[in-house]
């Protein structure tokens, strides 16, 4: 591995490396590297390195190819241990804290991809196509809340799941869940270690549906985990503004056996958050998608711990839709408003 840092010119400081983490997740948006480096001005035969925040930070693997480029957001020194600590992240932190306000009529998510880029200084590389034109206002947020908002909006028309990553400099968009090609992690050949776990403390397999006044109306049931597992119930109060029946579907969806996995094996830069790897373990068996990746390298080695994730899920941001007033004519000449109530469903266990 050859760690690299842009200043006047490109630094080489891959000897001096002690050791260097290199993670990702699928909530956290930016891929993160961490590094720790000798530097001892004492010492004539240690290199003056020349670094600071903001400065570019290259990494590429033993075949050549760029696995990382970002920049320096927080570093540390520490004269009794000769050691720098750089914490660096991918050009999708820009995309993650800088925020912009729009207001979109019948526009592509890829378009939309693409002027972000443009407006916040990101390198748009390979974005997936949509061909679905979608409407939304985004007031006051992030680049990535803007991107994700968009997609969203597509992904309820064609049900297809997407996720922004780097590649190098450049942004993609990609299918969400993509199967790594001629890779598989076996507990017989590249595996260390595999644990899994179980929890039923978030499961809710009856739903109590009230009228206005809380009058019970109907229950809907999960007979086979009620059978299973004892009931677990929760209430909604019937909302005619709402599909009760996807309200149903949202909390058995949401509030349902957990079940979480990890595996610890040699490393591989192409497991990364966003994409899902073949498992063959006592444990495992099938295709699993990976939540959040932890890959470490210290003495020549390099080993990673993956989080995995049972279905293939996507970062879904809720897009704002632009609301048209409407006036009411009154004898006083008045205009009144419509006013969203906002109601909050209470949960009970049983």
């Amino acid at each position: 591995m050859k760690i690299e840092i842009v200043a006047a010119e490109r630094q080489d400081i891959s000897r001096l490396v002690r050791n260097v983490t290199w993670s990702g997740s699928r909530l956290n948006v930016a891929r993160k590297l961490e590094i720790n480096f000798t530097q001892d001005d004492r010492d004539p035969n240690c290199p003056i390195i020349e670094f600071d925040n903001g400065y570019t930070v290259v990494a590429t693997n033993e075949s050549g190819e760029q696995f990382f480029e970002g920049n320096i957001y927080r570093y540390k020194k520490s004269r009794a241990e000769s050691n720098v600590n750089l914490i660096c992240f991918d050009h999708l932190h820009v995309m993650k804290v800088s925020k912009t306000t729009k207001n979109y009529k019948n526009v592509l998510p890829e378009d939309i991809a693409k002027e972000m880029c443009r407006e916040l200084g990101v390198i748009a590389g390979n974005i997936a196509e949509t061909g679905v034109p979608v409407t939304f206002l985004a007031n006051q947020k992030t680049g990535y809340q803007i991107i994700m908002a968009a997609y969203t909006e597509a992904n309820k028309k064609n049900e297809k799941l997407y996720q922004l990553i780097m590649n190098g400099a450049k942004l993609d968009i990609i299918e969400k869940g993509t199967l790594i090609e001629n890779f598989v992690l076996d507990s017989r050949k590249n595996m260390m270690n595999s644990e899994y776990e179980e929890s039923i403390e978030k499961l809710i397999n009856q739903v109590v549906l009230t009228d206005e006044q809380g009058n019970i109306t109907s229950r809907e049931r999960d007979e086979d985990s009620i059978k299973k597992y004892s009931q677990f119930q929760a209430v909604l109060k019937t909302d005619p503004k709402k599909d009760m029946k996807k309200e149903v579907e949202a909390v058995f969806k949401n509030n349902k056996v957990e079940r979480t996995g990890q595996i610890k094996a040699i490393g591989d830069y192409r497991a990364v958050s966003s994409y899902s790897v073949q498992i063959t373990d006592g444990l495992f068996n099938g295709q699993f998608w990976i939540k959040q990746d932890t890959h470490t390298f210290s003495e020549g080695q390099h080993e990673m711990k993956l989080e995995l994730e049972f279905e293939n899920e996507m970062n879904k941001e809720e897009a704002q839709q632009e609301k048209e007033k409407t006036k009411k004519s009154s004898k006083s000449g008045k205009r009144t408003r419509k006013t969203k109530e906002v109601e909050t469903n209470g949960n009970t266990t049983s």
